[in-house]
């Protein structure tokens, strides 16, 4: 897809989809595979008035390694960082 529809599509996102107002906070959790669209995300998610856009990142070889390596306890625990 080209520069010009994708920034076209992170717009929409931002205005329809997730329909940020003036000084909401954004959380976005991404893949790391797509840095360039997540950064267009985000500017337009400013551009609609966010306060502040943070992005969760993740990958997901690393979440395969967590799901198979760590005891059930520890997967099912959620950290004070992780409740929203």
């Amino acid at each position: 897809m080209n520069k010009t529809r994708l920034k076209k599509y992170a717009n929409l996102i931002a205005r329809c989809g997730v329909n940020v107002q003036k000084g909401q906070e954004v959380i976005i959790n991404a893949e790391l595979d797509q840095p360039e669209f997540v950064k267009m995300v985000v500017d337009e998610c400013y551009k609609a008035g966010a306060a502040k856009v943070s992005v969760d990142w993740s990958y997901q070889p690393l979440t395969k390694l967590n799901v198979r390596y760590c005891k059930e306890s520890v997967l099912g625990k959620l950290e004070d960082w992780q409740m929203a």
